[in-house]
C-alpha cells in the first residue's frame, strides 16, 4: 500500500510539474512565408510537411521545405514537438539525422528565439516554423503567415 501511494505522489508530481514546460493552448502558432500559397494546415498537414514525409517541396511555390526549429528546450518548441509532432525531442532528433543520412536532406535550421525564426521564414519562401503567439505583432503579421495555431 506503501508502494502505491508513493506511485501515485510520483505521477501526480510528475503532471503538476510539466504543466509548467508547455504554453497554454492557442498559445503557439506554425508560420510560413508570406509568399507561400498554403493559407491554412492542419496539425496533422503541418506535421507531415514539417518533417517533409508528405513532400520536400512545398506545392504552388516549388520550393524545397525547410523547417525551422530552437536551438533549446522552450515550451515553444515542447508544445510543438509534443501537439503537432507527436514525437519526444530525442524521437524528433534521430528521425532528421536518419534521413539526412539516407537521403541527404539538410537538418532543420536551429534559432535562439522567436524573433530569430521570424526573420528566417520571413527570408527563406520554403521555411515553416512556430513562435509564441504573443510574438505576433502588427509588424511581424505583415511579413509572414500564420497557418495554424494551437
Amino acid at each position: 500500500m506503501k508502494q502505491l501511494s508513493y506511485l501515485i505522489f510520483i505521477l501526480s508530481t510528475i503532471v503538476f510539474l510539466s504543466s509548467f514546460n508547455s504554453p497554454p493552448p492557442g498559445d503557439t502558432v506554425v508560420i510560413v512565408n508570406k509568399e507561400n500559397t498554403i493559407s491554412a494546415l492542419s496539425a496533422g498537414e503541418a506535421k507531415l510537411y514539417y518533417l517533409r514525409k508528405l513532400k520536400s517541396r512545398w506545392p504552388g511555390i516549388n520550393k524545397g521545405i525547410r523547417p525551422a526549429d530552437r536551438k533549446s528546450k522552450c515550451a515553444e518548441r515542447e508544445a510543438f514537438y509534443s501537439t503537432i509532432l507527436k514525437m519526444t525531442e530525442a524521437e524528433v532528433s534521430a528521425y532528421f539525422a536518419e534521413r539526412q543520412f539516407q537521403n541527404a536532406e539538410r537538418l532543420p535550421d536551429k534559432f535562439a528565439s522567436d524573433a530569430e525564426i521570424i526573420e528566417f521564414v520571413e527570408q527563406e519562401i520554403g521555411a515553416i516554423g512556430y513562435i509564441n503567439s504573443k510574438s505576433l505583432t502588427p509588424e511581424v503579421k505583415a511579413k509572414v503567415k500564420v497557418v495554424l495555431e494551437f
